[in-house]
């Protein structure tokens, strides 16, 4: 949302506005302009705690689920103390893909403790306005969670203030626009955004592997591939074209343009065993409307385990897909030929469930085609493929497996490597697989909830990544993990470490 210059004609046409539609929150939502003009004064009477525990339900301001989701985890007091803060605000919107993005449908279903700790980083000490950033300047700032958010400014030639949240190559999340900016309360500022954002830094690449003799590897071809488009007239239709596989970034401004890849592979189980090495998936470019030195982001998403047809996929029936790439890649925009995303997480995870085949999506960040080569062009010869690799010897030593102690007041505990830890080669080239999740609470990623045959790297650990959080009952818990190497190799046993909750 733009600055408002209050001029008087904005400002009477505003107060008619107000008068005709009979709504009190309307005025709520106005930005401040750079002068530091009056956002209301009903806002700076209240703390943000009186705000959001007014009924939102019926108002414009679409704040009513996260008033919801603020109470549910706890956080209510402080919002209410008379210590400055600074908080995003997400909209019902937002709200929605923070639900979705931790398999949730209501706000009522999510365990306390798993909101508590996503929204602690939406909340930071102090008061940060648009007006306290220069042009261009990004500012880091440490949230109450102890995890770190960032805002930017930016200009264009409408608007000297856009405020943008997480907009950092260093996180792997999506960044979130401002829609209402600086909302000024008595005890803090509050940043308004219709996207769920949160602290996620990239994944730290393991090492090329180096899988040695003895390792069998096997391709599977893709079964289906089409791509999908949104926006009026298009989000019905199937584009089944046997020549392309179109992608596009969706654009704000045109809803049409947006394009998707949806791909499935059976997942037959692998002559050498139950267990794979590794898995990575291979796609052929052969355009991508980019200059050599622009360079694009390319993602790939676990889609629902759902079934479809090629002639009858659209974008409004397709499976859902994760937010959260199983595997993002920085593709220089010249590229063509075949490009390749590690999926072994996603496909060890899929094949230890038991289940028949893999939905994967394909999106990228720019609004340019990038054209992919479906299985039917030149009778198979540019086909998207699965490789899957048997796994080799193992590289791992045990190091140590130590109680993880949790505070059952705080909720929230670390996983450090003095809980967890492997030998034999660096953090960033071990992964570990949960076999059993804990009972008395959650195991989290960046704050996303780790199911069974999840996975994680000794990295992730290193940087602070895993989490525990306590549900509430129970003294004790366990955790059961499998270690393997980035040859694929696994540890000759699995590793149990106890949880004590004091």
């Amino acid at each position: 949302m733009k600055k408002l210059n209050l001029y008087p004609k904005v400002l009477f046409l505003c107060l008619c506005m107000l008068t005709i539609m009979g709504c009190g929150k309307l005025e709520l939502l106005k930005n401040e302009d750079s002068d530091g003009a009056d956002a209301g004064a009903n806002l700076k009477a209240q703390t943000i705690q009186q705000f959001l525990l007014e009924d939102h339900s019926s108002d414009l301001t679409e704040l009513d689920l996260f008033a919801s989701a603020v109470k549910r985890a706890g956080l209510m007091d402080v919002l209410g103390k008379m210590e400055d803060h600074t908080v995003v605000f997400l909209t019902n919107p937002g709200v929605k893909q923070l639900l979705a993005t931790i398999g949730y449908s209501n706000v009522n279903d999510v365990p306390p403790v798993i909101l508590k700790n996503l929204l602690s980083d939406l909340i930071t000490k102090g008061k940060l306005k648009s007006t306290d950033l220069n042009i261009d300047e990004t500012r880091k700032i440490e949230t109450i969670n102890g995890n770190y958010i960032y805002y930017s400014r930016k200009s264009n030639a409408s608007d000297q203030y856009v405020l943008t949240i997480n907009q950092n190559p260093t996180l792997g999340s999506t960044a979130a626009l401002v829609r209402s900016q600086d909302l000024e309360f008595n005890n803090g500022v509050a940043q308004v955004t219709s996207q769920f954002t949160f602290y996620r830094l990239l994944d730290d690449k393991p090492d090329e592997a180096d899988p040695g003799g003895n390792v069998i590897t096997q391709k599977i071809n893709v079964a289906k591939d089409v791509y999908i488009r949104g926006g009026s007239g298009n989000s019905n239709a199937n584009f089944n074209d046997l020549a392309t596989i179109d992608l596009k970034a969706v654009s704000n401004a045109d809803a049409t343009v947006g394009r998707i890849g949806v791909m499935q592979f059976p997942l037959e189980k692998p002559s050498f065993g139950d267990k794979i090495g590794a898995a990575r998936m291979y796609v052929y470019v052969y355009n991508t409307g980019l200059t050599p030195t622009t360079t694009f982001s390319f993602s790939a998403h676990l889609g629902e385990n759902k079934d479809w047809a090629e002639t009858a996929i659209t974008w409004n029936n397709a499976p859902t897909y994760n937010s959260v790439p199983i595997s993002t890649l920085p593709i220089p925009g010249g590229t063509t030929g075949w490009v390749s995303f590690d999926v072994t997480s996603a496909v060890s995870q899929l094949y230890a469930n038991n289940q028949t085949f893999i939905n994967v999506f394909l999106k990228h960040n720019v609004d340019n085609f990038i054209k992919l080569r479906p299985r039917e062009f030149s009778a198979g010869a540019f086909s998207s493929y699965l490789s899957i690799s048997s796994p080799p010897q193992t590289l791992l030593k045990l190091g140590l497996v130590n109680v993880l102690n949790v505070s059952a007041l705080d909720q929230i505990a670390p996983l450090t490597l003095a809980n967890l830890k492997m030998e034999g080669t660096i953090d960033n080239n071990i992964t570990y697989t949960v076999k059993q999740v804990p009972t008395a609470g959650f195991l989290v990623k960046y704050g996303i909830p780790l199911a069974a045959n999840a996975s994680f790297s000794q990295a992730d650990i290193a940087k602070g990544a895993i989490k525990y959080l306590y549900g509430g009952s129970g003294s004790t818990d366990k955790i059961v993990f499998e270690a393997r190497d980035h040859n694929g190799g696994y540890f000759e046993s699995q590793l149990s470490l106890d949880v004590a909750i004091k």
